[in-house]
């Protein structure tokens, strides 16, 4: 990832290395899969490209252009990536967005930076239709894991990928297991665990289980032809008599080149073609806590506690024409995550919005924010540091979602 400075007649080398920061937090509406995302700027001298990552604000100025973007997972309001801009630069900036797994590209144009203006933005909340069909709403954040599958027989390759969780709005239990395209639905509750794909010709079934490293998962993974798993019925009661040290005992076997005939007898498995052992590195900060309200992992040693999220700074209200108020409430980002002090995000079910700490480049907090309404709304944000309040309307306008992008009114400061 490329990470530039900007400079020239906005920012001291000095404020850059605080702003130019990879700003994470889990989205509360979580996209099943990660994009590839890329941005490229199209200059006369040619097209010049940079690396994104969902979520992140980034900073680039690499051919003295300086501009900020960021790509927002918004797929639980309108299932949609959006994109948010800045231009920093003397002159408008050409910036196409791309996501290169589903060859899709948003283009906008950055304003022009004028001095003595504020800086002109891009805010665009349908600019990237690629959510797919697994995004989730609550429940159990999706956990993201780092899949690492080592063959246990001559026809199955070594290979890693990486799946996501998915809870499906459940705060006790994940459900579906995503991969490259295909979930796998989970048919237990707690460990050991069993996910079971069928479909396009062959079945597939994955067992996990706590491994003897405390709070690690481990499992194995069986897949054949169509009809490898028996009835559903009896593959159930197969597994409801399985232990999570017979799960052990056979990904250990797996582990160590060797295929478990003896599980693949116990379940009723017919024509296994490949059989991988898989140990999985969950990178979601606050997953041992995550995992264990699944049960999944046992608690054991010291409690596990899931993260909070960083002290609130700003309260963010929609108020209609009569007056009624809804709260907004502080999501992200989470204690102990890259983006702590960096910026606040604020969601329901009908609103993200985002405030970000640029004191250092404008003196003044950015925000933008969508909202799913049929009627006028009044955004009231307030800074509860010194009571700073600043009012934004928000209407549809026969768009599926109103939105907002300001970079001079919450001048709040220190």
């Amino acid at each position: 990832m490329t990470f530039g400075t900007v400079t020239s007649r906005l920012l001291t080398a000095a404020t850059t290395a605080s702003l130019v920061t990879a700003l994470f937090a889990p989205a509360v509406f979580a996209a099943a899969t990660d994009p590839e995302l890329v941005a490229t700027v199209e200059l006369p001298a040619g097209d010049v490209q940079y690396e994104m990552e969902l979520g992140t604000l980034h900073f680039f100025d690499d051919e003295d252009q300086p501009f900020a973007i960021q790509a927002i997972d918004g797929c639980g309001i309108n299932d949609h990536v959006w994109i948010f801009g800045a231009g920093l630069s003397g002159i408008p900036i050409p910036v196409a967005v791309s996501d290169l797994q589903t060859n899709r590209t948003a283009r906008l144009v950055l304003p022009a930076f004028e001095p003595g203006v504020p800086i002109g933005t891009q805010f665009e909340p349908e600019a990237l239709d690629i959510c797919d069909e697994e995004s989730q709403v609550g429940g159990l954040p999706a956990l993201d894991a780092l899949a690492t599958f080592t063959s246990a027989n001559d026809r199955a390759q070594d290979a890693t990928d990486v799946i996501t969780l998915l809870s499906d709005g459940s705060d006790n239990a994940y459900r579906r297991i995503y991969r490259d395209g295909e979930s796998w639905s989970v048919i237990t509750r707690g460990s050991p665990i069993a996910a079971i794909d069928q479909g396009g010709g062959s079945d597939q079934l994955m067992l996990f289980s706590e491994s003897r490293t405390p709070r690690q998962l481990e499992g194995i993974m069986f897949s054949g032809k169509d009809n490898m798993l028996p009835g559903m019925a009896k593959l159930e009661r197969g597994i409801k008599d399985l232990t999570n040290a017979r799960v052990r005992r056979a990904y250990e076997t797996a582990k160590a080149g060797r295929v478990p005939q003896g599980i693949i007898e116990d379940l009723g498995l017919k024509g296994v073609d490949r059989v991988h052992h898989i140990s999985l590195d969950f990178d979601t900060l606050g997953a041992d806590a995550y995992l264990a309200a699944a049960r999944w992992i046992k608690e054991g040693g010291a409690p596990i506690e899931p993260p909070d999220p960083v002290e609130q700074r700003f309260t963010v209200e929609l108020v209609t024409a009569a007056g009624d108020r809804t709260e907004v409430p502080l999501v992200g980002p989470l204690v102990g995550s890259d983006a702590e002090g960096q910026r606040w995000e604020h969601a329901n079910e009908d609103a993200l919005v985002e405030i970000i700490d640029t004191c250092a480049l404008t003196g003044t907090f950015w925000t933008w924010g969508g909202v799913v309404t049929e009627e006028p709304l009044e955004m009231v944000i307030t800074d509860t540091t010194d009571g700073t309040s600043v009012s934004h309307l928000v209407w549809t306008d026969r768009r599926d979602v109103s939105r907002l992008a300001d970079t001079d009114a919450l001048a709040s400061c220190p």
